[in-house]
């Protein structure tokens, strides 16, 4: 009779047993009688038991069946465990935050094994973030029988994560008995969708059997998942800062030295704000998208019994994910020169006379990702007493793998700047009000405007500087035609030899665990750019451009009455080949990022079974030792000048014969990692534990690029650039964990869990000031403060008609360059609450959790010097009721979590904050069975539509309001 315990410590076999929902053949003389568990009851219960039987401190969410994963998003239903937070993407969760730390401070393994990770987000530049963090979208919930947070360190497993280790388990063919087989079928329809189809299909299948007398599994499982959903979202890019008598913005104020007094700052409270600092918003933009996004999976798994004590699987994954993303932009843009009043906060409440424009710009993003990783694994029992098992994986992550750029844009102006004088160009283009309370900026407000010298209409277009008919399409002239987007490739090669010894006498060390292991991490950006400057003397025929009527827009936002009545639709991918074409594409030279880790890793851990007061304990104590060694490398070419590009933006300009210069840094690391887990079942119902350990999590990839990098720059500051530190260490956290759980009924438990974390290596950022040089040696200088004239931008001129990087006298750029560094450390405390409660046989049940969070690290607003912060950090709670019995299952969920700062980089003002603001959501689902093999179902996701918003500093300084519409799916699903 084929083996398949392997000698593997009885815990460990008995979770695995109750996960997959199959009986695994053992020899026994006995025979054993399959037990099949399945429904939302059976889910809670198994994933009690995790939670009960676990050393250290376990949560887990299991299938309720073959195919069945309770939610249709796997980060959605990790939300349910307390302590577990997400994030969403166009209202889909994509990323988890555990115990207030971030996804970049927390290991997704799949199987155990470390997964790849790439995307190829929006950016500015080539110097984009580029963090760690695993995107649970890209995986389908169907194949995945369960998933397991580990929120203590364990010797055994990968290091990386301080928040959690989370790992995703997939089926295998010796899970089951014999032949197994269930698929599902759904259509799905999201309320927000405009323009796609609204329904969408979703379809899975599983099938698994074994052969030659069970001696051969085979096991396949497919997907493919369809949607199509529209956003809406108003937004700005940053909030740009000055202080008091620093002119770098040009914007000047009553109290500095700029002169001119343009901005009234005489609002401002002192006492919070002592330094004078203004902030001012780089510009204000309504925008309307249309995705189209399809995920496909595939596993294949194939085990075979190599005799009675061995047993060999190969397995491989494969998923692939696009979002083909039409979108249109009505962009307000700041110029330096503006005026208008600020708040007590320093904020530009009032702006008016803005010296920047409006642009009218269409987007087409192509995201691509795909997954793929092979494996091997063997298990084999060397004594009664002895198991090894040797596994071994390449996969690779390669967002953009056909090189093309994510986001092509095309930008039109809506107006036609040859003007007599600037003045005329310029004045009262628009107004905006960030003072009236509303969550939304009121856009010309009919008073400002009429204060300002308007004559009382509003939203108009421009033609040559005069005032036209409203919405004069021929008005609207070319500006820029931009391509960008980083391909990365993420591949890991990893192996590990694990070994586990049973003591066979009776003594109170049971077991022991030893191993080594070796990770091979390569993360490989190259990033691409086209940018052409049209000029406004290339027009768009009128036919070729539809105004939109935005109505509607934002409208769970006060404020939303105000925005800019159309938006002006036009055939992207027909234009923008239309200007190729015509006019080419000048393309920038391709930055190329290489961040390499070799990661070698010993452990061992010992299992301790006693008694104290008769009262049964077990202690694992382990230490892992794992060293490290980093290289960072840029390969770039030079810019040799700054362009004058417009009246807020600089570009990098470049030689037409390209020279590359590569940028290498080394670094390295070595840590050892103890953890001590004690249980003390202090009677049959109730669980004591506590845990002490170590943990690390690396840090982000971005910051270990070693190149300098020059960020978006306007005309007359402020100037950015940014230099990356390979030689950074890993967040290094010491963590302590105390819980008490009563477990008073079968899948009933009362839980309480105080956890405590120490971390140090916290990194920030050292900004330094300085020139910076071209490949000649030459400091660049910012060419829009020299002497313009003939042609080049003097009077409102056109900009595009002169070089714009040879200008007279222009004074050399005092840079502000940031480098991360280690320094300082942060204690981050809490208390997790869960109860979970089978009302006896009525079929109802509950479950409650909450988690309260706390940190030494908050952040000032109102300090502008750089600060150590804590992204992520958030309380929240879940509210789960549900029923389950005579084949009909319902559920209703509503998650909630309070506001936290998700980071500290802008999009366009990369050391100001982002906060986002509490968000709660209700989620139903419910199922019948037809038969004993047959449900059908129906889901319905964020059942009230919520909306989700986040601001700058304070609460007036939007940056992002996003309407989330409700999604529902009705289907069928079917198991044999």
């Amino acid at each position: 009779m084929r083996k398949t315990t392997l000698g593997l410590k009885p815990l460990v076999i008995s979770i695995a047993m109750v996960n997959s929902g199959a009986v695994l053949a053992q020899e026994s003389t006995e025979a054993l009688e399959e037990v099949t568990v399945t429904g939302i009851r059976g889910s809670l219960e198994k994933a009690a038991d995790i939670k009960r039987d676990a050393n250290g401190v376990v949560d887990a969410i299991s299938a309720e069946d073959i195919g069945k994963f309770p939610d249709t998003n796997l980060a959605e239903s990790l939300q349910r465990i307390s302590g577990v937070s997400i994030d969403r993407k166009n209202g889909e969760g994509n990323q988890i935050t555990v115990r207030g730390f971030g996804p970049d401070f927390n290991l997704v393994t799949l199987n155990g094994r470390n997964m790849p990770f790439a995307d190829s987000p929006k950016q500015e530049g080539a110097g984009g973030t580029q963090n760690r963090s695993f995107n649970f979208e890209q995986i389908a919930p169907e194949s995945v029988v369960g998933v397991d947070v580990y929120k203590t360190a364990r010797a055994e497993q990968a290091s990386g994560g301080i928040g959690a280790t989370v790992n995703v388990r997939t089926a295998k063919p010796f899970d089951y008995d014999g032949f197994k087989s269930a698929f599902s079928v759904k259509t799905t329809n999201d309320t927000t969708n405009v323009q796609g189809d609204d329904f969408t299909p979703e379809v899975s299948g599983m099938f698994s059997n074994q052969l030659f007398d069970g001696q051969l599994g085979l096991l396949v499982a497919l997907s493919h998942s369809a949607r199509d959903s529209s956003q809406e979202i108003i937004a700005t890019d940053g909030w740009l800062r000055q202080t008091a008598g620093n002119c770098e913005l040009g914007f000047s104020t009553s109290t500095d030295a700029c002169g001119g007094g343009g901005i009234d700052d005489s609002a401002i409270d002192a006492s919070k704000n002592p330094g004078g600092t203004i902030w001012m918003p780089q510009n204000f933009n309504m925008d309307q998208s249309h995705h189209e996004r399809t995920r496909d999976n595939a596993q294949l798994v194939v085990q075979y019994a190599v005799n009675d004590s061995a047993v060999a699987t190969l397995d491989y994954f494969y998923s692939k994910y696009e979002d083909d993303i039409e979108r249109y932009q009505t962009a307000h843009w700041f110029g330096n020169w503006v005026s208008g009043t600020t708040d007590e906060n320093g904020s530009i409440a009032q702006i008016v006379n803005g010296a920047g424009g409006t642009d009218f710009i269409g987007y087409i993003d192509e995201l691509e990702t795909e997954n793929e990783s092979i494996g091997f694994n063997l298990e084999w029992d060397l004594s009664d007493n002895l198991t090894a098992k040797f596994d071994i994986h390449h996969s690779t992550s390669h967002a953009q793998p056909k090189g093309n750029l994510s986001e092509k844009s095309i930008l039109l102006t809506n107006a036609d700047f040859y003007c007599a004088t600037y003045e005329q160009c310029y004045a009262g283009q628009f107004t905006i009000d960030y003072s009236q309370g509303t969550e939304l900026p009121i856009l010309n407000d009919p008073a400002s405007m009429a204060a300002n010298g308007f004559d009382g209409r509003v939203n108009y277009l421009y033609d040559g500087g005069d005032k036209t008919d409203q919405w004069d399409l021929a008005s609207i002239g070319g500006n820029l035609v931009i391509g960008r987007g980083n391909e990365v490739l993420n591949t890991i090669d990893q192996v590990k030899f694990d070994f586990e010894w049973t003591n066979a006498n009776d003594s109170v060390l049971k077991s022991a665990q030893f191993g080594m292991g070796y990770v091979d991490f390569d993360f490989d950006t190259t990033w691409r750019m086209n940018m052409t400057t049209l000029g406004r003397a290339w027009n768009p025929s009128v036919d070729q451009l539809s105004l939109v009527d935005s109505a509607g827009t934002g409208s769970s936002f006060s404020g939303n009455e105000a925005l800019f009545p159309y938006f002006v639709k036009f055939d992207v991918k027909s234009m923008y080949n239309q200007i190729g074409e015509e006019y080419g594409f000048t393309f920038n030279p391709e930055v190329y990022n290489t961040v390499s880790e070799q990661s070698t890793a010993i452990y061992s851990q010992f299992n301790f079974e006693s008694e104290i007061a008769q009262m049964p304990l077990t202690a694992v104590v382990g230490l892992r030792y794992e060293a490290t060694d980093v290289t960072g490398e840029t390969r770039q070419v030079t810019p040799y000048a700054l362009r004058y590009e417009s009246l807020t933006e600089l570009r990098p300009q470049f030689d037409s014969e390209l020279v590359y210069g590569v940028t290498e840094l080394d670094g390295d690391y070595a840590y050892l990692l103890p953890n001590l887990d004690v249980r003390l079942d202090i009677t049959d119902e109730v669980v004591a534990r506590a845990s002490i350990g170590r943990s690390l999590t690396r840090t982000d990839l971005t910051a270990l690029r070693p190149a300098v990098s020059i960020a978006n720059s306007r005309p007359n500051g402020p100037y950015l650039a940014y230099q990356g530190n390979a030689n950074l260490k890993p967040y290094l956290a010491d963590n302590l964990d105390l819980s008490l759980e009563w477990y008073y009924g079968e899948g009933s438990y009362v839980a309480i869990n105080h956890f405590q974390k120490f971390v140090d290596n916290y990194v920030s950022a050292d900004t330094t000031s300085g020139l910076l040089y071209n490949a000649d040696g030459v400091a660049y200088t910012d060419p829009s403060q020299g002497d313009l004239g003939n042609g080049c931008g003097a009077n409102g001129e056109d900009i595009a008609a002169c070089d714009g990087t040879v200008v007279a006298n222009s004074p050399d750029i005092n840079w502000l360059i940031t480098t991360p560094v280690n320094k300082g450390d942060s204690h981050v405390k809490g208390f997790e609450f869960a109860v979970q409660h089978m009302l006896g046989d009525s079929g109802f049940g509950l479950q409650a959790n909450a988690t309260i969070v706390d940190g030494d690290l908050e952040y000032d607003v109102f300090e502008t010097t750089e600060q150590l912060a804590l992204n992520g950090l958030s309380d929240s709670y879940n509210l789960v009721g549900f029923y389950d019995k005579n084949g009909f299952q319902a559920r209703l969920a509503y998650n909630w979590r309070a506001d936290f700062l998700a980071s500290t980089d802008q999009l366009r003002a990369p050391d100001e904050p982002v906060f986002t603001e509490e968000y709660g959501q209700w989620d139903l689902s419910a199922s019948y069975d037809v038969t004993d093999n047959m449900t059908v179902f129906l889901e319905g996701i964020n059942l009230t539509g919520e909306d989700f918003r986040q601001h700058g500093r304070f609460t007036n300084q939007l940056i992002s309001a996003q309407e989330f519409g409700a999604r529902y799916a009705l289907g069928l699903r079917a198991s044999f």
